[in-house]
């Protein structure tokens, strides 16, 4: 089982990636219209029609005196449905804007019944504005703008006066300016949310996953995922999952505590009966007895040894250990067998030391060694070798035997599993079994390699310790 070790690959990841995008683009939009409220577009658009409106009230009069100014005037100040023409006066009819015209402080002409009242004048750099009181003709309400613009001139005797209240665009300005950081700010959060979220998802399956890949390596039932908090649904599954490891733990302990219990029971009538055969006159009837009894009973011993490694985990044993020493003498056991069998057995050792149990190591490298040479044709070869690694210690022995199909070579680590090829050879298939288990007791790993010499067959046994 993977982890997600590459972050970047992970779903989640790119969910998250995604959102944060997408609010990064609304982001500078957001941004865009702050920037274009906050740049008096549509203020300086208003004085601009200040300015325009006044001008030609400048070049009317300069041309055609000040009577084509009242009439204009007049006709741009016409209640809508006056005339057809009237009904397209401008900006200038609605209630924000106003135009007067007074003479010796009386209004001639305009929207206005009296002359606007300036209470303060406030200097921009673009253009100024001023809080000015006005009242609107034919109304006797006054009304304070806070924000206008407004432009006085002189026509002779008379003075124009045109402007135009903004303060709702001040107000909308105002709006846009809070409304944009309140929707960045969301936005940011959202942003950060997603990808905390995306990392917090990938660090939950994560530990999901290496908890479950230690279980299938080592094969402990003890792990358990670990909850740290109960408001996500990652947390439920989680516990969901210890409760399957439990319920399957219990399973497993229980098969273990019969087969352990069958074991241990049948042993004394076992040994029993092989006493009682030994009694047999008839020589080959009593060695053939007496072996299917030490058969049987080295079978219930080893499921007793393999249930006690798996089981208790027992480390007493376990010091600074010259595995180089206990390999050779594994080798030199065996040389003897080898030669008898014609069989090459060669090894290249370095020296290693390592915190290991040695009879444990011994029995290990020996039941391998031992299936090696049993399942080698004479004239063959077999290998041992011990190499270092910056982080592992690896044991291996290779030999160009019968083999086992590629198919096989998951299952050979199973209780009581025979290959095709050693079904006629004597055994009981618990050999690899206890050899996995002492090296799941040293944090090891058991590796099985197909035709590891190039000769077309052959199994390679790979034990590798962390250092």
């Amino acid at each position: 089982m993977i982890a997600i070790r590459d972050f970047t690959r992970s779903s989640s990841f790119r969910v998250g990636v995604l959102l944060t995008t997408l609010a990064c683009i609304a982001i500078v939009l957001i941004v865009y219209f702050w920037r274009l409220t906050s740049s008096d577009l549509f203020i300086s658009e208003s004085n601009a029609a200040v300015n325009a409106k006044t001008n030609a009230l400048i070049t009317l009069h300069e041309k055609l005196g000040i009577e084509a100014v009242i009439a204009s005037i007049r006709s741009d100040n016409l209640p809508p449905d006056a005339s057809n023409a009237s009904s397209q006066g401008g900006v200038f009819n609605n209630l924000r804007s106003f135009i007067a015209l007074s003479k010796d402080g009386q209004i001639v002409a305009g929207n206005l019944s009296s002359v606007p009242l300036v209470l303060e004048r406030h200097k921009g750099a673009s253009f100024d504005t001023a809080e000015i009181v006005i009242t609107r003709e034919n109304s006797n309400s006054r009304k304070i703008l806070h924000q206008a613009l407004m432009r006085e001139t002189r026509l002779g005797e008379y003075e124009l006066y045109v402007g135009r209240g903004i303060d709702d665009l001040y107000s909308a300005q105002w709006f846009g300016k809070t409304f944009s950081w309140i929707i960045v700010i969301l936005l940011c959060t959202l942003s950060v949310l997603s990808f905390a979220i995306a990392v917090y998802v990938v660090n939950r399956i994560n530990r999901m996953s290496q908890t479950a890949d230690k279980i299938i390596k080592t094969g402990s039932l003890e792990e358990r995922l670990e909850i740290d908090s109960n408001w996500d649904d990652l947390s439920s599954l989680s516990f969901v999952f210890n409760q399957m490891l439990d319920t399957i733990e219990s399973s497993v302990n229980n098969i273990k505590s019969v087969t352990d219990s069958i074991a241990h029971d049948l042993r004394t009538p076992l040994s029993r009966l092989r006493n009682t055969l030994e009694k047999i006159e008839d020589d080959e009837l009593r060695n053939e007895t007496t072996q299917e009894a030490d058969n049987l009973l080295n079978m219930f011993n080893s499921l007793l040894r393999i249930s006690g490694l798996e089981t208790t985990n027992k480390k007493e044993g376990f010091c600074s250990t010259d595995a180089r020493a206990i390999v050779e003498d594994v080798v030199d056991l065996y040389h003897p067998l080898a030669e008898e069998r014609n069989i090459q057995l060669s090894s290249n050792l370095d020296d290693v030391t390592m915190l290991a149990d040695p009879n444990l190591l011994f029995q290990a490298v020996a039941n391998v060694l031992d299936n090696a040479i049993k399942y080698s044709n004479e004239n063959s070869m077999v290998t041992v070798q011990l190499t270092t690694t910056p982080k592992h210690i690896v044991i291996a022995v290779n030999d160009a035997g019968i083999g086992v199909g590629e198919h096989e070579i998951i299952n050979l680590e199973r209780r009581f599993y025979r290959a095709d090829g050693s079904r006629t050879s004597k055994g009981n298939g618990l050999g690899l079994s206890l050899v996995s288990a002492i090296v799941k007791l040293h944090d090891g790993q058991t590796w099985f390699v197909h035709d590891p010499l190039m000769k077309g067959h052959g199994l390679g046994v790979v034990f590798c310790f962390p250092k």
